[in-house]
């Protein structure tokens, strides 16, 4: 790489954090704290175009400059920057940290488009920097769990799976931005299935088909079901919603069993024996040399993102979770825009079902169809 990093046993990596609302404020800023226990970094500026959320972080780095111009960040050098500003942002952000000679942690969904997502990609490439993306449910022992059980064949191959996800919205958000469409680009497929379909791309692989139906009718949707099919005979179904309480649990069904997830359980996971009356329920922790004092939880693992996004821009292992890796989830999503289908609603009227399937046709993308 073109700058000299720091040694890791002596300057500390400067930070810029770039974004203070609620992800910031709950998430990064403890996660920032905690890891400055187990590396040497330090949080070096803040950005935030409103005065008034930068106040509300500045509180827990008193030794970082808070900033409302962007190229004022730019200009103040840090090693790392951490994008966890709205979604529109992620790609003109980035690139420019990048070409800055920057490292970037990007806050999920990594860009608002596959296009978007691939200029971000190349730009860290041409400028040799490092680029990860922040899908931390990969650090959940539990899913680790889940992609080592997949990989291993240890309860024989997945037949099918069904994931549901979502409940009434509670996010803080710092604005009613968050659910207009020219801003968030996407609803809870883009803000929340993009975990979803994460994860099955790193389990599984991509899938051969996906059906898809939502509510947007020409805005943002609040649920979401998709039908996946794969060329192994791999099916999936997947359920969001940001209004309706659903089961919160994952379930994998394999030839000699199933696995079960509580979503946000970080180190929990069920695992059933086909024709056994009895099941595994433990506690899984990832051992580390480095990590041993580093609690297993939900939001420890926005820390062990952290400390390996630190340790790979000082050349100490390799990203976990770089963004070339996020390419997938986002193909699926965009596909399904493009091809998006209204959820069943039978309590319209004919005249209404007429209205509301114009809508979602005319809010669909291109039609595409292939993966």
């Amino acid at each position: 790489m073109t700058e000299q990093q720091p040694n890791p046993q002596s300057t500390p990596l400067r930070i810029a954090l770039i974004g203070c609302g609620a992800i910031t404020e709950q998430y990064y800023a403890p996660a920032l704290k905690e890891a400055g226990k187990h590396t040497s970094l330090e949080v070096t500026a803040l950005f935030d175009p409103a005065q008034q959320r930068l106040n509300a972080v500045e509180s827990s780095f008193p030794g970082a400059t808070p900033l409302i111009e962007f190229e004022a960040l730019i200009a103040a050098r840090p090693h790392l920057a951490i994008v966890a500003s709205p979604p529109k942002f992620h790609a003109a952000q980035t690139i420019a940290l990048l070409g800055a000679g920057v490292h970037v942690l990007c806050e999920k969904p990594l860009a608002c488009t596959l296009a978007e997502a691939n200029q971000m990609v190349a730009a860290a490439q041409t400028a040799d920097r490092l680029l990860a993306v922040g899908l931390f449910r990969r650090f959940f022992p539990a899913l680790q769990t889940i992609k080592a059980l997949v990989a291993g064949g240890a309860l024989g191959a997945p037949t099918s799976f069904h994931f549901a996800e979502g409940g009434a919205f509670n996010w803080p958000a710092a604005s009613a931005s968050f659910f207009q469409k020219q801003h968030s680009q996407g609803g809870v497929l883009l803000d929340l299935g993009v975990h979803l379909l994460d994860l099955s791309c790193w389990w599984f692989g991509a899938p051969a088909s996906i059906t898809y139906a939502d509510d947007a009718m020409g805005n943002l949707e609040a649920n979401s079901h998709l039908k996946l099919t794969y060329t192994s005979g791999l099916t999936g179904e997947v359920r969001l919603s940001r209004d309706t309480p659903c089961s919160n649990r994952y379930v994998i069904e394999f030839e000699q069993g199933k696995v079960v997830w509580q979503v946000g359980d970080a180190n929990h996971l069920d695992v059933r024996f086909k024709d056994c009356s009895f099941s595994l329920s433990g506690e899984l922790r990832e051992q580390s040399a480095r990590q041993d004092q580093l609690a297993d939880s939900y939001h420890h693992s926005f820390v062990r993102q952290i400390l390996n996004v630190v340790a790979a821009a000082r050349g100490l292992e390799p990203l976990r979770v770089p963004a070339a890796e996020a390419i997938s989830s986002l193909r699926l999503i965009e596909h399904c825009y493009a091809n998006r289908q209204l959820i069943p609603m039978p309590w319209l009227s004919p005249a209404e079902l007429e209205r509301a399937q114009a809508l979602a046709t005319n809010s669909a993308l291109t039609p595409s169809t292939s993966l």
